[in-house]
């Protein structure tokens, strides 16, 4: 079993009226620790003990921040749970009925029993942990949320090493809230990193490569408070996750200023230009101007052949292949692409906040029907295909997290072929995040896809249409 600890220290009055995010904390630990009978294993369960500091967890409405929301569901996007927001209430004097400060557990932790606590050594900090005669300089950050909020934070967090002139150390992508798997798979795994730094001339790494999370021993990070993370707001599951999986403890602590935009972290990280590690409590959050994120380094992460092999061989096992053309510049005949449709459906847990936030006339641009899909496949398939031939109608493939019997009936009646990552075997041949990651590759390859216009998982597939295709996405 591993214990976890939250301290939070009060921020004196002179410094409540900081500019930016409002802060409450001066420093917080969050300390994972075995105790006597624990084994060092990433499947323990975890205690939060909150000494000192009365809490109280008020609702944070902010889901529609960042590339854009929602923000991530079991399977596709990022549609993470509201984030509670913690206020540091230190001149309050109100107790719980028992008269102790109290706060309820998270979700899937055990109440605390009350046993003492043995002291320990102090974990040793992680940058002691990296090579000090390289002269290399690291910045990292903790993951946020669901795979493409982990994606985002990785851009920006790109932009923030750029800025600084240091490398980058990624961390893979975590499990979120809405995945209990507890694993983790290596962004390497899906995008081509080596091919990404000549293009970019950024300098990256990935965490695996610094810290092997079978062998190391318990290590204590330090990273600075950005975006609230940290201070007004907690930082969430997948980030707690990440530091258990890889047994580090943290000390979350204030900057001068507590901001979101890139060009004022960058300015109040300035001080620490010697250290050699400097961490950032979350990157997600962060704004950038322009957004230029995508156009400096997404575009020019692509897949690993390992992923698009994957893919390519399920087209060739379940679709006719073209018959080779001449191609006059290399004057040679060649298999032109399979041409196909590929359609991003989001249900399951998306149908209560479209329901909450675009009932009417908007509801088509967050929830559409099968049947309003539909529509806009006929649309294309006719645009594509004025002649009407049987030969040149474009098959149809549907990634969802749609599990409902009676909609997936729907897409077969309708000649569409559900991307059922069981039949696959996705999962066994790429891992837990694999199904995610080949249905962008079915999304960003497709002749034509249909997304929907509120998932941050459909913009991404639409924005590698754009400028790796040149095409556009039809948004419903």
């Amino acid at each position: 079993m591993l214990v976890f600890h939250v301290v939070t220290s009060p921020m004196s009055a002179a410094n409540k009226k900081a500019t930016g995010c409002t802060q409450d904390a001066d420093f917080t630990v969050i300390r994972w620790r075995p105790n006597s009978s624990s084994s060092n294993s990433n499947n323990n369960d975890v205690k939060l003990d909150i000494d000192n500091h009365k809490k109280n967890i008020i609702d944070n409405n902010d889901i529609h921040g960042g590339a854009g929301s929602p923000l991530n569901n079991n399977n596709y996007d990022d549609l993470h749970e509201k984030p509670k927001v913690e206020v540091d209430n230190t001149d309050d004097n109100d107790t719980d009925l028992n008269g102790t400060d109290g706060v309820a557990p998270e979700e899937g932790e055990e109440e605390e029993t009350g046993e003492e606590e043995e002291e320990e050594e102090e974990p040793v900090p992680f940058y002691e942990t990296l090579d000090q005669e390289d002269g290399v300089q690291y910045v990292t950050y903790l993951p946020y949320a669901g795979i493409t909020n982990q994606f985002y934070g990785m851009l920006r967090g790109m932009e923030v090493a750029k800025a600084l002139g240091r490398t980058l150390i990624i961390p893979p992508i975590t499990a979120s809230s809405h995945d209990k798997s507890k694993q983790n798979q290596p962004w390497s795994k899906f995008l081509d990193l080596d091919r990404f730094q000549e293009l970019t001339g950024a300098k990256v790494i990935e965490f695996h490569k610094l810290r092997d999370a079978e062998q190391a021993e318990f290590n204590m990070m330090d990273c600075k408070i950005t975006c609230g993370f940290g201070s007004k707001r907690t930082i969430d599951f997948t980030a707690k996750g990440f530091l258990k999986q890889w047994n580090m403890n943290v000390t979350l602590s204030k900057l001068s200023i507590d901001a979101n935009k890139l060009d004022t972290i960058t300015k109040v990280l300035a001080p620490y230009r010697r250290d050699k590690f400097i961490c950032i409590s979350n990157t997600y959050k962060i704004s950038v101007a322009d957004k230029s994120e995508w156009d400096r380094f997404g575009q020019h992460l692509h897949f690993t052949e390992e992923l698009e092999d994957f893919v390519q061989n399920y087209l060739d096992t379940n679709l006719i292949k073209p018959e080779p053309v001449y191609d006059a510049k290399s004057r040679q005949e060649v298999l032109p692409t399979q041409k196909y449709i590929a359609i991003h459906i989001r249900r399951g847990d998306f149908a209560q906040y479209c329901q909450d936030n675009f009932a009417g006339p908007k509801m088509i641009h967050c929830f559409p029907s099968t049947e309003e899909i539909a529509q806009r496949v006929d649309k294309i398939q006719s645009k594509n295909n004025p002649s009407g031939s049987l030969k040149e109608v474009m098959p149809v493939f549907v990634a969802t997290n749609e599990k409902r019997p009676e909609e997936l009936k729907k897409f077969a009646d309708l000649g569409w072929t559900y991307l059922d990552h069981d039949q696959m075997g996705t999962v066994e041949t790429l891992g837990i995040f694999g199904p995610m990651m080949v249905d962008q590759v079915f999304m960003a390859h497709a002749q034509a896809l249909i997304g929907i216009q509120m998932s941050t998982f459909s913009r991404v597939g639409a924005l590698r249409q754009r400028d790796w295709h040149k095409r556009q996405i039809e948004y419903m």
